[in-house]
């Protein structure tokens, strides 16, 4: 077993746990606020949000497991040999693309929704 304490900088540390911090906190935030949009929304807003947060959710999944570059955060980067892991990298790697593509699609169906809506709204006259 290898002791990622030892093996990897203090600087690696640092930096992906400030990283990943404020890339949980953000997520948070923007999750919340689209409750909260969801709670006041109706109709196609209403489905458009729901949506759009489930994109959020998969893109902040796959942003998760790729910022580890290969495992516990940073092994490809680390000095030391013994710690590199290509198939638990190409297994990320692949996971983080899988997860952002419904991330995508869902995003994609939500503005598509809100389009579709709005253009609905402006032929028929309603806000």
């Amino acid at each position: 077993m290898t002791e990622y304490t030892i093996t990897h900088p203090f600087l690696t540390w640092v930096v992906f746990g400030a990283f990943g911090s404020a890339g949980a906190i953000l997520f948070t935030l923007v999750a919340w606020q689209l409750l909260k949009l969801h709670a006041l929304a109706q109709g196609y807003r209403r489905s458009a949000m729901r949506w759009i947060m489930f994109g959020c959710m998969f893109l902040f999944s796959a942003a998760w497991f790729s910022c580890g570059v290969g495992g516990t955060p940073g092994n490809l980067l680390s000095p030391d040999p013994a710690t590199h892991d290509p198939a638990v990298a190409g297994g990320v790697a692949l996971l983080s693309i899988v997860l952002s593509v419904p991330g995508w699609g869902c995003l994609l169906v939500g503005q598509w929704r809100l389009l579709r809506g709005a253009r609905s709204d402006q032929a028929t006259g309603s806000a």
